[in-house]
């Protein structure tokens, strides 16, 4: 149990359902790639032999595309994880791309997927806005103001830290409930248009696989292995 991961995907996405919705699952998932004929891994216009390859060629997998977003081991360095949802199809303009089309392929912060009886819904947790400085310090005088008052404020920070014996546990304290975060929708996919959902691979990693009606689909993997068929039963409405 790590104490300063953020509270559960289901609690977290509760919050976001409308009155009656019933939850199948929900999960965090940073990053999406695209695995469509015509696009580059990033869902860009894609150029010369990327334009050929679809989610027909059995070597374009999930492993591939982890390297072609910058994916592999990212600890000590600003590159973003693999995957954790690939959107494939046979040409742009698809159901998975169109889906997905327009949303940070790698989410600043948290995205949550949700998965209920009626929809598919991503979440983006919002990047807070930097705080503007104050007029006073534009000035000469002013800016001298808040120097003194910051190195006033540093020192009462530093007494408090040296004081204050609460731990922490990222942004979690003890003593203090952990807070739901704010998210904001940024994707949804009715229900309808899903055809069916199975436990398939995509390389040699099981992905859950979201076939969608035209025949493109959405692979979820979220480092989750032995947990798909758990997953699928989810989808399906068990309990």
């Amino acid at each position: 149990m790590n104490l300063s991961d953020p509270l559960g995907a289901a609690t977290q996405a509760r919050p976001h359902l409308h009155p009656g919705e019933d939850l199948r699952w929900a999960a965090y998932g940073r990053v999406v790639a695209f695995d469509v004929r015509g696009l580059t891994p990033q869902g860009e216009p894609a150029k010369g032999l990327l334009r050929r390859v679809g989610s027909g060629a059995a070597e374009f997998a999930g492993d591939v595309l982890s390297e072609a977003i910058g994916g592999g081991d990212d600890s000590g360095s600003d590159r973003p994880p693999p995957p954790q949802v690939i959107a494939f199809g046979d040409r742009a303009g698809v159901l998975a791309h169109e889906f997905l089309r327009g949303i940070p392929v790698s989410a600043p912060i948290r995205r949550l997927w949700v998965l209920t009886g009626q929809r598919l819904v991503v979440l983006d947790e919002p990047v807070p806005a930097a705080e503007p400085a104050p007029e006073s310090e534009k000035s000469l005088l002013g800016k001298a103001i808040g120097f003194g008052r910051g190195v006033a404020k540093f020192g009462k920070d530093v007494a408090e830290i040296l004081t204050d014996r609460t731990k922490t546990y990222g942004d979690n304290r003890e003593g203090e409930p952990i807070a739901l975060r704010e998210f904001v929708p940024v994707a949804e996919l009715p229900a309808a248009r899903i055809a069916r959902v199975d436990v398939a691979k995509r390389g040699r990693k099981p992905v859950l696989r979201m076939s969608l009606v035209d025949g493109s689909g959405v692979d979820f993997r979220f480092d989750a292995d032995e947990h798909f068929g758990w997953l699928l039963a989810r989808t399906n409405g068990a309990r």
